[in-house]
């Protein structure tokens, strides 16, 4: 999303991200990954993502699913666990002190607050592409 910004601004639409975070949770992702020309919520409670009808996966579930991408060879250990030292702190902190089996969505809102189109992911690999929110912003 980030490197895709500036088109969500010439087409005059405000990006606003939610995370299932608190705000220590993203201010240490900001650290890691940052910085941003958004801002980054959080929803520690996950009041607004369940109140947004997200799906949420077991662990159980969402370990069979990676595991099975694994497998298939469909994805690596080091596409899910970052090389890079710090990095794979941050990742491994989110891991245990998040909520990482809530499943995204993107939404696209009016001025009115009133929904134009949504993308609920149904599993990790579910999110709405970018050109894919894009084409929807230019109808």
């Amino acid at each position: 999303m980030r490197e895709s910004f500036e088109k969500f601004e010439r087409l005059d639409f405000k990006v606003v991200v939610v995370a299932p975070a608190n705000r220590d949770q993203i201010q240490e992702f900001l650290n890691v990954h940052g910085p941003f020309p958004f801002e980054i919520y959080g929803d520690p409670e996950l009041d607004l993502y369940e109140e947004m009808g997200n799906h949420h996966m077991t662990t159980v579930k969402s370990m069979l699913s990676v595991g099975a991408d694994l497998l298939k060879g469909e994805v690596k250990i080091s596409d899910i666990v970052p090389k890079d030292k710090t990095e794979r702190k941050h990742f491994l902190s989110a891991v245990k002190n998040q909520d990482v089996n809530i499943q995204g969505s993107s939404w696209l809102f009016d001025q009115n607050g009133d929904v134009l189109w949504k993308h609920i992911d149904d599993a990790p690999e579910d999110h709405a592409k970018v050109d894919e929110v894009l084409n929807q912003l230019r109808k």
